[in-house]
């Protein structure tokens, strides 16, 4: 196991950020709870009520100013006010600890981008694909432009940094078969895909490897950082649930289907 990556005097202040946006985040979201939902002791809410740990990223839930959004965290706010069903939303960084509380009862329903491998599914059950995406390395480019690695077999020796417990995991270790040489892997236990991204264009991190779709943002705010390097082919994207679940994951598929269906209604077709 790699030492884990050493703070930098200088870039104390965006750990610091990070760290403010997700208690931020966490906090927002417990007082957003707490207003349709009776007090209680414990954390995770009972009954009715929908437990869903999210993933704190622009995708899944974020914080502008004073106010939560997030694409997922919409869906899963509009579904479940429709349908008049409490929800409950525990924000978490690292999938590995909300796979766990899955796994424990804790939550009903991981929502992140997970790849529904065939790992993966032979663990939990997931939600219809909501998009497709691939993993590609995320690196710096030098002065001139150039990235350190090219192709897949420039991976050779390297170092991999993944927040521990990444599904991605998997696929190195296919790839290093693939290859014919040892991939190295680092599993982070302090940050999430999108922070190791930004810790990867300040210098504090190399090689990450995440989803096209949460590097992409990030590319522009960062013209230092190249992706162009792809780790997979295109995998179907889903929401996570225990094997126990599977009513659950057939109301929900549902309730998607039905929003899915209205934004792709004609307004005049709507009207009686």
């Amino acid at each position: 196991m790699f030492e884990k990556l050493q703070h930098k005097k200088g870039s104390a202040s965006l750990y610091l950020l990070l760290l403010a946006a997700a208690v931020g985040i966490m906090l927002m979201l417990k007082e957003c709870s707490a207003e349709t939902l009776p007090p209680r002791n414990e954390a995770v809410a009972s009954g009715d009520t929908l437990n869903v740990a999210i993933e704190i990223s622009p995708v899944g839930v974020t914080m502008d100013a004073d106010t939560l959004s997030g694409t997922y965290y919409n869906i899963v706010r509009q579904i479940c006010s429709q349908h008049n069903r409490p929800v409950r939303f525990h924000p978490f960084t690292q999938l590995e600890t909300a796979l766990e509380g899955l796994d424990k009862g804790k939550y009903q329903l991981v929502v992140s981008d997970i790849p529904a491998t065939a790992h993966m599914k032979s663990h939990y059950i997931f939600i219809n694909p909501i998009g497709l995406d691939r993993q590609v390395l995320v690196q710096r480019r030098d002065s001139s432009g150039h990235t350190p690695i090219s192709s897949q077999f420039d991976l050779a020796k390297q170092k991999i940094t993944l927040p521990k417990g990444s599904p991605f995991i998997t696929r190195l270790h296919n790839l290093a078969r693939e290859i014919g040489d040892t991939i190295y892997i680092h599993q982070d236990s302090s940050y999430s895909s999108e922070q190791l991204i930004i810790l990867t264009a300040i210098g504090e991190a190399d090689n990450v490897v995440v989803n096209a779709g949460t590097a992409a943002p990030l590319l522009k705010q960062y013209p230092n950082l190249d992706a162009s390097l792809e780790i997979s082919f295109n995998q179907f994207q889903g929401w996570a649930l225990a094997p126990r679940d599977s009513m659950l994951r057939d109301t929900l598929n549902a309730w998607l289907s039905e929003i899915h269906h209205n934004l792709n209604t004609p307004t005049s077709a709507k009207r009686p």
